[in-house]
């Protein structure tokens, strides 16, 4: 793995700083600025966070019922947050804006003009931390050599792989295996963290996954086993 800078750690801390800046506890968890009466509950997988229009998109969504404005036939949907909707992972509060692609969570919407906006954000699961709070399976973890990066398409392709965990179906071997990340994605070195990029052929790291489209996986969290330059 190339040698480099670490990244700034500190610019986590001043978010959570940011988030935990309201003027009381009854303004981090009112939420929404809305009532809470006509509240449901919204689950889902983050796809993706829009800052520009404070939405979120949901995969794998469903909900509690099914005439809420703004829901959908298949099963993306979006919701809408504001300054006041907190987002709750293991006691601590964040911002939706701290939301990762992979991150599970439960909303509590409410029906507005524009859709279904966020009063309360819970995560149950943290793609970053590999970490499940509520029932359920854990990412499924691999053990690879790298073989090379694409940054362009944004995958890591690795050989000689080895499923520590795979998906409840026990270990083994896949030989060469293609592995999507994004922007968000980071090396995990000795619990600092790099950009992907800096992956050589012939690293040896491990990976929590999920399933992704065409049957391809996507990095939940990379943490570097081996570095091809250290013998």
């Amino acid at each position: 793995m190339k040698p480099l800078r670490t990244m700034a750690a500190a610019s986590f801390a001043l978010l959570l700083l940011a988030a935990c800046g309201s003027s009381g506890l009854g303004d981090i968890l009112g939420g929404g600025g809305s009532s809470t009466s006509g509240n449901y509950e919204m689950r889902g997988t983050v796809e993706s966070v829009d800052t520009s229009t404070r939405s979120i998109y949901l995969t794998n969504a469903s909900q509690t019922r099914s005439s809420l404005a703004g829901s959908t036939s298949g099963n993306r949907v979006r919701i809408y947050y504001d300054d006041r909707t907190p987002v709750v992972w293991q006691g601590t509060t964040y911002r939706p804006q701290d939301l990762e692609r992979g991150d599970q969570i439960v909303a509590r919407v409410v029906e507005s003009g524009n859709g279904m906006l966020a009063n309360e954000i819970s995560v149950t699961h943290n793609v970053s931390a590999g970490m499940t709070s509520s029932s359920g399976s854990t990412s499924s973890v691999l053990r690879g050599t790298v073989n090379y990066v694409d940054t362009s398409r944004r995958t890591i392709e690795l050989d000689s792989t080895t499923w520590i965990s795979r998906f409840n179906q026990g270990t083994g071997s896949s030989g060469r295996i293609l592995i999507q990340y994004d922007a968000n994605s980071a090396v995990d070195v000795s619990g600092r963290l790099y950009p992907v990029t800096n992956l050589e052929r012939g690293d040896i790291i491990e990976v929590n996954v999920q399933p992704s489209s065409a049957g391809s996986y996507f990095a939940q969290r990379i943490v570097l086993v081996r570095d091809v330059n250290m013998r």
